[in-house]
Parts: C-alpha cells; structure tokens; sequence
C-alpha cells in the first residue's frame, strides 16, 4: 500500500484538470488568463500572484485561470529545473553576464538545504545574475505564454460545446 503522501501526490494532476475544466466563460477569456498564468510563473523572483490580479483585470483574462497555470508552471517541483533553464536562455543570449558558479551556488542550497536557505542565497548574488535569470525567465515565459493560449483555447472550446451539447440532450 502507497502512504497517503504519495496517493495525494498522484492525484494532483487530475486535480488540477478538473479545476481547469470547470472553469466557466468565455474560451478567449479562459486562454488569455491562462497564458498570462503561464508567462507569469516562468518569472523568477517575482511574486507572482500579486502581479497576476492586477494584470488580468487589466487584461480582462480569467484570474482563476492565471493562478491555476501559474501554480501548475511554477512549484517546488519545477522551481530548480525553470531556474536552470531561465539561466542558461539567458546566459545564451546575454553573454559574459552573471556567473554560472552563483547558479550552481542557488541549486545545490535549494537541493541541500530547502526553500527559505535557497532564497537566502539569491538575495546575495549580483545583479547581474538576477538580471540574466529574469531575462530568460521573460523569454521562456513568453515561448510558452504563446505556445500554450492556442492548445488551451481550443480545449476551452472543445469543453464549452460538450457542455452546450449535454444541456441541450438533457432539456
């Protein structure tokens, strides 16, 4: 038998899949906020949830649907590998910024030691650094910011007209 850790653990995905399908408006809207989610937890260093609200009310996108992407693109478990990621776009397109060694520095206290000592240590590095990770982070944002509002839209769309067609079968 599985602890029930890792039951829950399991079951997230599926969760959170609901949460978006449930989701009720407009499919442009519903896109629009997701996207704006997904561009928005590809950030590093920013609190995002407290961006986010302003920016779908002035978006006019789905707030729900931005925390929800947000949440799924930017967790404990993705965190390490995004940073990485946002580092080495970064470093590719700006180089001789910022040192790889400060990087290797923030993952191994974020694998050693946890969460709160590795952002510690992002407060200690050069804004050098921090700027090369934000401007991949802008850039991998806006990749997937635009590579996921098309798919989702088109989900959104797909569940409106079951939805439609079930109403109609059940009058």
């Amino acid at each position: 038998m599985m602890p029930l850790f890792f039951q829950r653990l399991l079951r997230l995905p599926r969760y959170y899949l609901l949460r978006v399908k449930r989701l009720k408006g407009d499919p442009v809207y519903l896109a629009r906020g997701f996207a704006l989610g997904v561009f928005m937890g590809n950030l590093p260093f920013v609190p995002q949830t407290l961006l986010l609200i302003p920016l779908t009310v002035f978006l006019q996108s789905s707030t729900v649907a931005a925390i929800i992407s947000s949440v799924i693109v930017n967790n404990p478990f993705t965190v390490t590998f995004q940073y990485y990621l946002a580092w080495r776009i970064g470093s590719f397109i700006l180089p001789g910024r910022g040192s790889l060694e400060h990087l290797h520095n923030i993952m191994g206290t974020f694998a050693e030691k946890g969460l709160i000592d590795g952002f510690k240590e992002i407060g200690q590095i050069g804004f050098d650094t921090l700027f090369v990770l934000q401007f991949g982070g802008v850039v991998m944002g806006l990749v997937m910011a635009i590579g996921s509002y098309y798919p989702v839209r088109k989900f959104f769309r797909t569940v409106r007209e079951r939805r439609q067609k079930k109403h109609r079968l059940d009058v």
